[in-house]
Parts: C-alpha cells; sequence; structure tokens
C-alpha cells in the first residue's frame, strides 16, 4: 500500500514539476536569496544577544525574507548566546541541552564512539540527518559507530558528522529545519537538517576563556577562544575563530567484583585505574578547533566567497579490564591464562603447579610454555603476565585531525538570475593509539604500545545553484524558480596499523592475535573505497493567492554504487488571519550507505552475559567472512513523510507552533551479528573461507537492510517578550517533543527463521530515548547591565534492554542557571553558572552484568550521569 501511495504521488508530483518548469520565465524587481546563500555581513552590533522573532532563515526554502513563522516547514532558530551560557565546550552537548528533538548520550568503553558522539534527531539515527556549514554540506567523520551490547544500540552501523569539531564562538546561528528535505538538499536528509551560520562580522575582536567543574570535583574543563572580523573591501569580510579546549576524565563506576578481588589480594595500587579496573565516565580530551568565513565583492554583481575549518584534537578512554594470573577464586584473563579444559577456570591441579614453583622462588615463566596446547592438568601460560600482577586495562585513545574548505563565487545577472558556484573538500582523519594492552600471540615479546590503524574520510563536491523569482499578473507573490546541480564524491581509507597490532605470533591458536582490545588493521584490510553521485533538482515556491504559499521540490539523484532515485517534496501554508496559519509537509526521502559502512573491517572486544571479554569482528559486507555467513549487497535507505502544524503569532512579542510529523523508513541499515561457537557450522563457514583467526571470533557482525520503522510526532515551541519596563526585558521560551518510534517490521537472514535484529535491540530502538522531552528558558535583560538565565530539560522515562534484562529509569528534570555581568563600558562580561545545579543523576543501573562490570548508572542515559557541574567564563570585546 506504501508503495502503491508513493508512485501515484511521484506521477503527481512529477507533472507539477513539468508544468512549473515549463512556466515563463520574466525579469524580477528585486534580490532574493541565492540557495543556501551566506547571510550578507551584518549591519547590527558585533555580538547581538536580543532575541529577534521575526529573524530570517534561509533553510528549507530558497525564498528570501521568509521568518520562521511564515516558513512551510518548522524551523528552529537558535543564538550563540543559548548554547555559550552551558558548562559544556562541546556542541553536541551544547545544542542537545536547547532543542528538545535532537538527543545525545555519552558511551564510554566504546572504541571511537566514546569520543565522536552520536546525536538523535527526531529518535533517527545520526546519519539520517543532513549537517550544513552556511548552506553546504558538511563531510562526516571517519568513525562508523559499531556499538554492540552495553552500549546501546540505537546509534548502530551510522556514520554522521562530528559535531564536537565545531566551536560555538565560530557560530552565528543554528537553524533546525524539523522536516525531511532530501529532495531540496540530497541523501541524509530524511530526519531533517541541521544549518550552522558562521559569523560573518568585519570589526571587532573577542577574546574567551572559560573553566569549570562536576561537583565531584573531576571533570575539569578549560576553553578559550579568539574570534577576529575585518572587513575586505569596501563591502566584504575576514571573520576566524580560534578555539583550545582541555576536558579532563570523569569517573562513576565502582570497582568492579573481579577488580576487587584482585585489589584485595594483591594491593588495589597495582589493580588499573585506582582499583576500580576500568573508568565509566567522559574521556580525556584536548584539542584545537578553527573557522574562518570570508567574502570579497568584485563588483555590485560578483562576489567571491570561502569558508573553512581546521581541527586537530585528542582524545583517551580504557577499555575493559583483564584479570591476573594467580589470586584464587579469579579467573585469569585468557590472554595471559589458558587452562587445560579450555572452560575459562583455573583448575587446581594446574594452579598448584605454578603454586609449587613461586614456592621454590622461581618464575613459573621459565617452566611453562605458551606455544601448545596442554593435556589435562597441564596449564598454558603466556610468560608475559609478570608484567602484569594486577591485571591490564588497555588504554584506548584517538587523535582526530580534521579539515574543510569552500570556495565559490555568487551574484545576480542584470537579468535578475541569483547563481552560486562552489567547490568543497573535506577530511576527517582518526588515528588510534592504545597502550597497556598486549599481542598475547608474541608472549614475552609483545609491546604494549600500538597504533591499531586509522581511518579517513575524505570528501568533495561541486555545485552550481541557481533561483530565478519570475513575476507574473497570475500570482500573488513571484514565482521562485530554483534549479541546480551536484557532484560529490566520498573516499574511505583504512590505513594500516603497526606490525605488531595484527600480527599473529607463535601461540595464536591459543591466546588470541593482534593488540587485545582493538586489533589493528592488516594491509589486507587496508584500501581506499570511493563512491559518487550526480544530482539535479527544481524547487519551486510561491503565493498561488495572497494568503496561500504552495512549494514543490524534486530531485534526481544517481549514484555509482546504488539505483538511482528521484525524490519529491510538496508543501503547503495557508494563512486564515494575519496572526493565525495552517502548514503541511509530504515528501520521500532517501540515504545512500557509505563507502564506510560497506567496506568497515574491525576486530574488537566486547562483554557477554556473563561479564565474559569476547572477540567481535565485524566485516565488509563483500568480504568472505559476511558472504559465507549469507551476506547480501545493501541498498538505500527509503523515506516517506507527511507533517501539519499551526502558526499562531498575533503580534510581535509572541509566537506558537504546533507540528505533527510522520516518518516511514524502509530498508535501515542494522548491523547483523551472528553468534560463533566452537564446532559450530558458522564457524567451519568462517574457516573454509580463510578467515584469519577464525577459531577465535565469538561474534560477527555485517551490514544488512533490517528493518523498517516508523517514528511519529509532535513539535511543540512557544516563545514570548516581555516587557517589565524598568526593569528591563524577559523572554520565555517553552519548548516540548515527542517523540515515538515503532519497528513496523524485521527482515530474517537468508535460508532461516532467525531475525536480523533480536527482540532487545527492537526494545531500545522504540524505548531507549525518551518519548517526552521539555526546555523551559526564561532570559532576563536588565538595564544594569546584569543578565539572568534559567533553564529547565525535562527528560521523559526510558527503558534499555541489556544482555537478556530490561531496565527502567524514571523521567527527571535538570536545572541550569547563569548570571552574567557586563562591565567597562560592555566590553568585559563575566558569566558565572551551572548545569543540573541540583546535582540529578539517573536511576541506579540494575543490570547485573553492568553492576558487576562496576556500572553505576544506565550508560543509555538521554543526560549523562556525571551529576553537577559550575562554571566561570570572562570574555572582553575591543
Amino acid at each position: 500500500m506504501l508503495a502503491a501511495t508513493r508512485n501515484r504521488l511521484t506521477l503527481a508530483v512529477a507533472a507539477a514539476l513539468i508544468s512549473t518548469a515549463a512556466l515563463p520565465v520574466m525579469a524580477q524587481d528585486g534580490p532574493q536569496a541565492t540557495p543556501a546563500q551566506t547571510p550578507a555581513p551584518s549591519a547590527q552590533p558585533a555580538r547581538q544577544d536580543a532575541v529577534e522573532l521575526d529573524k530570517l532563515v534561509v533553510t528549507g526554502t530558497r525564498v528570501q525574507g521568509r521568518s520562521p513563522t511564515e516558513s512551510l516547514s518548522p524551523v528552529d532558530v537558535f543564538r550563540p548566546a543559548d548554547l555559550e551560557k552551558q558548562a559544556s565546550a562541546d556542541f553536541t552537548d551544547q545544542l542537545a541541552t536547547i532543542a528538545p528533538s535532537f538527543n545525545t548520550q555519552r558511551f564510554p568503553i566504546a572504541d571511537g564512539t566514546a569520543f565522536v558522539r552520536p546525536a538523535n534527531l527526531r529518535n533517527l539515527p545520526p546519519d539520517q540527518t543532513l549537517v550544513l556549514i552556511n548552506g553546504k554540506r558538511r563531510h562526516r567523520s571517519a568513525l562508523v559507530n559499531l556499538q554492540v551490547e552495553p552500549f546501546g544500540t540505537v546509534n548502530q552501523g551510522s556514520q554522521a558528522v562530528d559535531y564536537s569539531l565545531i566551536p560555538s564562538a565560530a557560530i552565528q546561528r543554528v537553524e533546525v529545519l524539523r522536516d525531511g528535505s532530501s529532495a531540496q538538499y540530497g541523501s541524509d536528509a530524511i530526519a531533517g537538517v541541521i544549518n550552522v551560520l558562521l559569523n560573518d562580522y568585519d570589526d571587532g575582536v573577542r577574546i574567551e576563556g572559560q573553566y569549570g567543574s562536576t561537583y565531584e570535583g573531576d571533570g575539569d574543563k578549560w576553553r578559550s577562544s579568539f574570534n577576529f572580523g575585518t572587513g575586505l573591501g569596501d563591502a566584504g569580510f575576514f571573520n576566524m575563530t580560534v578555539e583550545y579546549f582541555d576536558s579532563n576524565h570523569t569517573s562513576r563506576g565502582i570497582p568492579r567484583a573481579d577488580a576487587a578481588a584482585v585489589g584485595a589480594a594483591v594491593g588495589s595500587g597495582l589493580v588499573p585505574f585506582e582499583g576500580l579496573g576500568q573508568r565509566w565516565g567522559d574521556p580525556d580530551g584536548n584539542g584545537l578547533r578553527s573557522f574562518f568565513n570570508a567574502e570579497y565583492p568584485i563588483n555590485d554583481a560578483v562576489s567571491l566567497y570561502g569558508f573553512g575549518s581546521y581541527a586537530d584534537t585528542e582524545y583517551e578512554s580504557s577499555f575493559f579490564y583483564r584479570t591476573p594470573v594467580g589470586v584464587a577464586g579469579v579467573a585469569p584473563r585468557g590472554t595471559l591464562f589458558v587452562d587445560a579444559d579450555g572452560n575459562g577456570v583455573a583448575d587446581p591441579v594446574a594452579q598448584s603447579i605454578v603454586d609449587d614453583i613461586r614456592a621454590q622462588g622461581l618464575n613459573p615463566a621459565d617452566f611453562l610454555t605458551a606455544n601448545a596446547a596442554s593435556p589435562s592438568g597441564f596449564i598454558a601460560l603466556n610468560p608475559i603476565y609478570v608484567l602484569f600482577p594486577g591485571g591490564y586495562t588497555p588504554t584506548f585513545g584517538a587523535t582526530v585531525d580534521d579539515y574543510e574548505g569552500v570556495f565559490g563565487a555568487k551574484g545576480e545577472t542584470g537579468a535578475g538570475l541569483r547563481w552560486d558556484v562552489s567547490l568543497r573538500q573535506g577530511e576527517n582523519e582518526m588515528v588510534y593509539t592504545m597502550t597497556n594492552s598486549i599481542n598475547p600471540s608474541l608472549g614475552r615479546l609483545s609491546p604494549t604500545s600500538f597504533e591499531p590503524g586509522h581511518l579517513i574520510q575524505l570528501e568533495r563536491g561541486a555545485n552550481a545553484d541557481f533561483a530565478w523569482p519570475w513575476q507574473n499578473d497570475v500570482f500573488a507573490s513571484p514565482v521562485n524558480i530554483a534549479f541546480g546541480g551536484e557532484w560529490r564524491e566520498e573516499t574511505y581509507k583504512i590505513g594500516t596499523g603497526d606490525a605488531a597490532s595484527y600480527t599473529a605470533g607463535p601461540t595464536g591458536a591459543l591466546f588470541g592475535v593482534g593488540s587485545d582490545g582493538f586489533q589493528g588493521d592488516s594491509p589486507e584490510a587496508s584500501g581506499d573505497f570511493s563512491q559518487y553521485s550526480r544530482a539535479a533538482y527544481l524547487d519551486v515556491e510561491a503565493d498561488l493567492i495572497e494568503r496561500w504559499t504552495v512549494g514543490v521540490a524534486g530531485r534526481y539523484e544517481d549514484s555509482s554504487a546504488f539505483d538511482s532515485t528521484f525524490d519529491w517534496k510538496v508543501s503547503t501554508r495557508f494563512e486564515f488571519t494575519d496572526a493565525f496559519a495552517m502548514r503541511a509537509t509530504v515528501n520521500t526521502g532517501f540515504r545512500t550507505p557509505t563507502p564506510g559502512q560497506l567496506n568497515t573491517l574491525d576486530v574488537t572486544t566486547t562483554a557477554d552475559s556473563t561479564g565474559t571479554l569476547v572477540p567481535l569482528g565485524t566485516f565488509p559486507v563483500n568480504s568472505e567472512a559476511a558472504i559465507a555467513l549469507g551476506a547480501q549487497p545493501l541498498d538505500a535507505e527509503e523515506s516517506f513523510a507527511y507533517s501539519a502544524g499551526m502558526v499562531y503569532a498575533p503580534n510581535d512579542v509572541f509566537t506558537l507552533t504546533l507540528d505533527y510529523y510522520n516518518i516511514e523508513v524502509d530498508d535501515r541499515i542494522a548491523l547483523q551479528t551472528i553468534n560463533v561457537a566452537d564446532g559450530s557450522p558458522e564457524q567451519q563457514a568462517l574457516i573454509d573461507a580463510g578467515v584469519p583467526g577464525a577459531e577465535l571470533l565469538r561474534q560477527v557482525s555485517y551490514f544488512v537492510n533490517g528493518f523498517d520503522s516508523t517514528v511519529q510526532g509532535v513539535d511543540l515551541v512557544a516563545t514570548y517578550r516581555a516587557d517589565f519596563a524598568s526593569w528591563g526585558t524577559g523572554v520565555f521560551d517553552f519548548r516540548h517533543s515527542y517523540n515515538k518510534q515503532e519497528v513496523d517490521s524485521v527482515a530474517v537472514i537468508p535460508g532461516t527463521a532467525t531475525p536480523v535484529i533480536d527482540a532487545e535491540r527492537v526494545a531500545d530502538l522504540e524505548n531507549q530515548l525518551p518519548n517526552n522531552r521539555s526546555v523551559i528558558t526564561f532570559d532576563w535583560r536588565s538595564p544594569w547591565n546584569v543578565n539572568f538565565t534559567a533553564r529547565a530539560n525535562y527528560y521523559d522515562s526510558w527503558e534499555d534492554f541489556t544482555f537478556g534484562e530490561k531496565g527502567e529509569f524514571g523521567s527527571e528534570w535538570l536545572f541550569d542557571l547563569a548570571v552574567s555581568f557586563s562591565l567597562y563600558q560592555d566590553k568585559l562580561h563575566i558569566t558565572v553558572g551551572g548545569n543540573n545545579i541540583f546535582d540529578n543523576y539517573p536511576d541506579k543501573e540494575t543490570n547485573s552484568t553492568l553492576n558487576f562490570l562496576g556500572a553505576q548508572y544506565p550508560l543509555s542515559s538521554p543526560f549523562g550521569f556525571n551529576g553537577g557541574e559550575w562554571y566561570v567564563k570572562a570574555s572582553y570585546e575591543f
């Protein structure tokens, strides 16, 4: 039924596009915004904090002069002050704190996902939201999220933009389009579009510094930024922002049960992380983030422009704890010790051999070999175990280097045709590091530090955009006809790790291969993988009569790796009175799997339902391992969505919008995980396919088109600006978002009745993110150079399903407070504030396995588990 509906609507929209495009073109009588145009240099003061309810938007429309309440689709506009009056220096957290439809979580001990945090718009995966900078597509991170239990699976398999590399000091405003827009912008815009507009101030310097910490005394955060603007020519500008940040780790876990036992036997000082074994909390991070934005008019009709970014950041976190040899009652980690019968438990006879040798004052490693299977009553002991009397915990880190450059020209012809042509290139590189680990197959010769490899996401693109307002006597306004084309290329590169990180030594069949915790990429796994696409679009918008606006858009896109697609969007808005209007949209969308998703090869370590660490391999869908287990080529994800809403704006101080939406997504990408037992047909298939280390793998994953889902919800936004006369002004802002996801159908593994995703992941998709979120903000501007901001964040209850156990967690309110003072002729600004000032935490974790692993609070918490934070910030402008 859905397919038939789509087909009928596609034919109708195609006919509308053809007939509209055939309209005669006539001269325009005034300029309008070119597609994705950067706003002109602001004539307002360098830093404008006042809320402007009628601020114009450039996202979701290619018509100049639309305000958020006049747009055909719902658009949120956020100011720099909304972002900066927070304890966090991470744009991911900053936006999630003020936009209830935008959610993020913190996953420690989750490989690169601990550093590049996924974020969800309308409860859909991160890569189903398109991110723009100044209206141009932003490149993705090199990280493909591969989370498995216990790290939550809502974002599993996604490859998206790294929001944390965008410094808030570089932002003029953020526009969040809460509507599917693939027909206007291309792949990924299923949930909506986030457009970050950069500073274009042409005069002044701003220096800023911020320091803060948690109530627990950890997680110290430093942030300093420098913003500089100057004019170029008569009407151009150059604006640059450089920001440095340094954030220390937090720790909210308790000692693992086995770590506590080891600490009692050998002393907690020998157990990693001060006896905890591992750390549940934020990672350490530091680095540089910078942006520039510039425009230079050649003449009255043509301007050159450019913007770009550079970032160099480093992060460090921990993996799971590995237990040592020789502690009674504690099973040693298999990389150090394997018992005679292979059940992972030291048998008494084997342990007595070790004890007898030690009693003689000798080193067991001199007597026990580690290069062959052992008969009953004998053990195989890795001689490197003597380096870790308290066990070991691999420390995982990443260096992220990122750059982007966009350069183009735009202008307007004498006939009124506005044009914008541009080229862009962006690259994100992640270089992994690991310390305090071993390659167990190398025995005593193993190093303890590794560089397991590096990943690169390289993107190039070219855009040509045109807009032509057709003046006519038929409709109530000019018909804005926008059209253009795009070419883009994505390349995913996997770089080889150092030899020790992937080498199979003499005892590989016994202890494991490669760096423990995160196996390095071998030369066979490395390579460059590319795909490109070409697209053409047409976007028409006009007032058919004085109070009725209609927009129609269509886009054809052809990909080198997937079938071509045609997507469309129809939007309408009817103004019943000057104060009240209704709006609605219907659209189709798509997202093509990335080269990263198609070619990721990763071998890491996860925990099973008993807390035992097991090796997990994720393989490309076209690899021997995936094909041996039944993998099929991937298709693009497709969506069908509609929305309807109302706008009430009786005056210039109050607005109210209410919008309902419904998004159906077919063929969603999922990470299928297959358990591999010793002697199983799956293991034999991997061995027959020649997969390295097949005998040791216990789980194998690869991407599939796994399921269909529907997300629906309601967004409410109300804003009121009050005049308190001699007491200044205040802005009350209330935002509520209701989002509910349902999994409609799940594919099965070919040749079986086994579903691609299990009931636990279905439950997580439907319940792990809160259905209801609210943000209430009051911002008071006094005439005495004192400003006051109070914010309340409401998070509805949520559930997660991990290791066969369902966890239920209650709703929570978090309160933020900030007071700002302006001194020295309004040039010096000091802010004292706090996030979560009442130090609220989520309900305690109830999962028995996670409790054993030392987790006190749910990893799926939508607001983390650090508790309260305070900060002090000072800025100076000159």
